[in-house]
């Protein structure tokens, strides 16, 4: 019998890989068919009756499983996930962080100090998929993982978790908070130690844990690169935190600068469920896109403008002789764009248009 793989995005391609590797017969379904292109192994439908034949599934983060499947036979899916496999094939320590925010960064900086002490790779939702690198021989590996990767996970194999924060997220998904937090905490690793970080501090959060785990690590003076996108200055007075995918994210850089002055936002606000965002600080908003009457709806603010696009906002912006600008969208890219990278590089691309 074949096995089948639900879900082609980049983790539906690692299992594809996977599995082509090791001599597993299997079909493919999306529910975007434009991306099986060329494919000849596909599925065209899935419910409860279509994947009798199948003896294995292999099921991709995002998938919403009660999307296809009734309740009776949902509790019955015999699947396997991303973490099931990489959890059973790799033997080195793993090293688990979730969180509403804050979660990248925390990776990217423990995975570089423990790369001067020892050996570690960074893999999961940071972007690096864990299937391609199951075979890696490195002493530890940190593992970013969604609250989608935590829902479907069948056993807990970390040995050590940390958990940055748990705030209003993916509500579109998980149906209400109360389901979302349960996610995230499943991440509490069994066999370890579980941290709950009291601090955005995670440049020294990653260095008291590193030290921890390897106590000759010489830790003054490690100088660590920043990942891109979260409240980065690009010049002066002007922010680009594209990675500002949640209202948590937004509300968080406007406390940290305390910031008075154009504030850009754009994206789906649906995966929060449309609440409400009372914004204070910023003397103007700027919101632009396919979202942007959404948008418009749920924020309040006494000086508010929408915008077809980012280029209407610089036509604007332009005219200003002192720039005070915090690109903080607050919403995941939805329509307007592939994902945050693209979004934020845009925003650069255009600062560069306009003002330099």
């Amino acid at each position: 019998m074949k096995s089948l793989i639900i879900g082609y995005g980049t983790t539906g391609q690692s299992f594809e890989k996977y599995l082509t590797e090791n001599s597993i017969d299997f079909d493919i379904f999306d529910e975007d068919k434009t991306k099986l292109e060329n494919k000849k192994n596909i599925l065209a439908c899935l419910n409860d009756k279509s994947i009798s034949v199948y003896k294995s599934l292999y099921i991709s983060p995002g998938v919403q499983l009660k999307k296809y499947f009734s309740n009776s036979n949902l509790a019955k899916l015999n699947y396997t996930t991303d973490l099931d496999l990489f959890f059973q094939n790799n033997k080195s320590l793993k090293i688990g962080v979730t969180g509403t925010n804050g979660k990248s960064t925390l990776v990217n900086y423990l995975n570089q100090i423990l790369n001067i002490a020892s050996s570690s790779i960074a893999l999961g939702n940071i972007g690096n998929p864990l299937l391609d690198n199951i075979k890696h021989t490195n002493k530890y590996t940190v593992i970013e993982v969604s609250s989608f990767q935590l829902e479907k996970m069948k056993k807990n194999y970390f040995d050590f978790s940390i958990i940055t924060n748990i705030q209003n997220d993916h509500i579109d998904f998980h149906g209400n908070f109360e389901n979302y937090k349960n996610a995230k905490l499943k991440i509490c690793s069994e066999k370890g130690r579980t941290i709950f970080c009291t601090s955005d501090d995670y440049e020294e959060i990653a260095k008291t844990f590193a030290l921890d785990l390897e106590p000759n690590l010489d830790g003054k003076d490690i100088d660590l690169s920043n990942l891109p996108f979260r409240l980065q200055k690009i010049s002066e007075g002007i922010i680009n935190d594209s990675k500002s995918t949640n209202s948590a994210s937004l509300f968080y850089a406007l406390n940290k600068l305390n910031f008075k002055g154009d504030l850009i936002l754009c994206g789906n606000p649906g995966k929060e469920g449309y609440k409400e965002l009372n914004i204070e600080g910023p003397k103007r908003v700027f919101i632009y896109g396919k979202h942007r009457n959404e948008l418009l709806n749920i924020c309040k603010h006494k000086n508010i403008s929408t915008h077809s696009s980012l280029e209407e906002i610089f036509e604007v912006l332009r005219k200003d002789e002192h720039k005070d600008i915090l690109f903080s969208p607050g919403n995941p890219s939805g329509n307007d764009y592939l994902n945050f990278i693209e979004r934020g590089e845009h925003f650069n691309n255009l600062k560069e248009k306009y003002f330099d």
